[in-house]
């Protein structure tokens, strides 16, 4: 799960052994005992830099503004009716440099599966290419989206799709992290390839894969990988993993503070790196709650999202 941050203070690269912590929460374990996991890098050709954690942060809000298949529907046929069927995922969308905009999927990010054209009362199977391999879900036509969006791209459980009406299917907002090997595949490419079928409607489209935001988020199977996948920061780059210690003020604003440096990733040339949890780091972390006065997350560099 994730949680939005907004960086404040200086920053720091060195390892901070521990803090003052409440009687609720075990001491912080001594470096010693953490093998740091890193992930090493196809040759670039550009200098490796070091990049710096935070040393202290408030949480805070941070969501993007509303975006959906309506929207891009008009921005790929340029407001005229499309006279074939379409195919497309699309992410949280904001203008490009220098003002332009497409349709695009972006790493980490929440995206929505877009069907245009297609019937909402016929099955309708969606396929993913990446690296030679092949991954096929069905759609599943609802006149409601229920709360579990545990349908994906990868994992062939159908995935719900919402009718919007003039032909317009949307499913739910998910997060884009596709699984190894497809994430590594499709982050080399730099693009996702989609295709959708049914019956005599096909529909075939390469979107765009963006790394218009650095992150980190839990992988699939985090209870059993212990892994978390750190993405978007420029190829060859060390990037640190912290530990923060997060607390609750009286008027409930929560404040995080870093305990220590437990690892670090250099970041590979298609800009995503895997990270493993060491274990004593892990059962920290996936032990507390937010729900408690105190709890503890990681987090990596100038970006707006904790993981715990």
């Amino acid at each position: 799960m994730k949680r939005h941050l907004s960086w404040l203070a200086g920053l720091c690269l060195v390892a901070v052994s521990g803090c003052a912590a409440g009687r609720e929460t075990p001491a912080p374990l001594p470096m010693g005992q953490i093998t740091a996991t890193r992930t090493h890098p196809t040759p670039t050709g550009h200098p490796a830099r070091d990049i710096l954690l935070a040393q202290q942060f408030d949480l805070g809000g941070g969501a993007g503004g509303p975006f959906g298949c309506r929207d891009d529907l008009r921005l790929i046929t340029h407001d005229r009716p499309a006279d074939h069927p379409l195919v497309w995922v699309t992410s949280s969308r904001e203008p490009l440099a220098g003002g332009s905009d497409e349709v695009r999927v972006v790493l980490g990010e929440s995206s929505v599966l877009c069907l245009y054209g297609f019937p909402d009362d016929k099955p309708v199977t969606v396929t993913v290419k990446a690296g030679g391999r092949t991954y096929t879900t069905t759609v599943k036509p609802v006149a409601e989206l229920g709360s579990d969006q545990g349908g994906d791209l990868f994992n062939g459980r159908p995935i719900e799709v919402q009718n919007l009406g003039d032909g317009v299917l949307q499913s739910g907002y998910t997060q884009f992290l596709p699984p190894d090997p497809a994430r590594e595949a499709i982050a080399r490419a730099g693009r996702l390839e989609l295709t959708a079928r049914s019956g005599d409607s096909r529909s075939t489209n390469e979107v765009p894969l963006r790394w218009e935001k650095k992150g980190a988020a839990t992988d699939a199977e985090w209870e059993h990988s212990h892994r978390i996948a750190v993405y978007g920061y420029p190829a060859g780059a060390h990037v640190p993993i912290g530990l923060y210690r997060v607390q609750r003020d009286q008027g409930g604003k929560e404040h995080a503070v870093l305990e220590r440096r437990v690892g670090d990733v250099v970041m590979p040339a298609f800009r995503v790196a895997a990270f493993t949890v060491p274990e004593e780091v892990f059962r920290v972390v996936g032990a507390e709650h937010a729900e408690g006065p105190a709890y503890r997350c990681l987090a990596v560099p100038g970006v707006t999202d904790c993981v715990t």
